[in-house]
């Protein structure tokens, strides 16, 4: 791949995978591994030019889980105490299960519509609402548990 067209890719896409990472490990230093792992992946693919972003965006969220689930396993062997109950809203959204919380990210946090989410993820875009629906729903149970 052409140094350009890296270049390209981490100036249009680079704080968008960021953020996603962000958004899920909760660490800077974690994030920023994540972003690398991904863009070195990337390079070593040849992803058609209309699939790059939906590319970038479904391996952001699996090397982000990998990480998650690689850092539980390790806290399962150290047997450290559970972390607190959570307080705000971003960790909140930890409650949900992976699949609702990668859309209600792109629906909030990205602004993506409905249908563009559909295009991205390949569900279909009255599921896509659906399950947003829900989300909100047990959001909403989850921050009235704990007023």
């Amino acid at each position: 791949m052409a140094k350009e067209s890296i270049e390209n890719i981490v100036e249009e896409y680079g704080d968008m995978i960021y953020r996603l990472a962000l958004h899920y490990v909760h660490s800077q230093f974690d994030a920023e591994d994540v972003v690398q792992e991904v863009l070195l992946s990337f390079c070593m693919r040849k992803i058609p030019l209309e699939r790059q972003k939906a590319w970038l965006l479904r391996a952001t969220v699996n090397r982000s889980l990998d990480l998650l689930r690689k850092r539980k396993r390790e806290t399962a062997l150290t047997k450290e105490p559970p972390a607190p109950a959570p307080l705000s809203l971003a960790e909140e959204l930890e409650a949900l299960p992976p699949a609702d919380r990668e859309l209600v990210y792109l629906f909030y946090f990205e602004g993506y519509s409905s249908r563009e989410i559909a295009s991205l993820t390949g569900i279909r875009d009255a599921a896509v609402r659906k399950r947003l629906e829900r989300a909100k729903k047990k959001l909403k149970t989850i921050l009235g548990a704990q007023t």
